[in-house]
């Protein structure tokens, strides 16, 4: 199976919304406060940056990785047709699959949309949390 490694998704994932907003929100703030500062978001730094210092980031920070790589992982098995249809020839880092996926999103299947919906609800969710 050809799918991107589930940490490096996890990382994109964060990444994407660290450099989203310029409020950076969640467990991992101080983490990228800390230990990445003055790096520039985009193109994965941040995750890259979070991955290099994965022994110094924070018990919090790790917690929220355990929470998005169990959503991820089912998101994986829903989506993986979805996947195969449109995003295998992706070369996978920085976001590639996800990018594409959410390029193909009215081409998903209704599972894989709902799974991405619950997967955003969930997410938000925690930050209100």
């Amino acid at each position: 199976m050809k799918w991107i490694s589930v940490l490096t998704l996890i990382l994109s994932f964060h990444a994407t919304s660290f450099a989203k907003s310029e409020k950076k929100a969640g467990a991992c703030e101080k983490d990228v406060a800390t230990l990445c500062a003055g790096v520039e978001p985009g193109e994965g730094k941040i995750a890259k940056c979070l991955r290099e210092n994965k022994e110094k980031v924070s018990t919090e920070c790790k917690a929220e990785w355990e929470h998005a790589k169990a959503a991820f992982k089912e998101l994986k098995e829903v989506c993986h047709e979805d996947y195969q249809k449109y995003c295998e020839d992706v070369k996978p880092g920085r976001g590639a699959v996800l990018k594409c996926m959410r390029k193909n999103k009215e081409k998903l299947s209704e599972a894989c949309k709902a799974e991405f919906k619950e997967l955003k609800e969930k997410r938000k969710a925690r930050k209100g949390a």
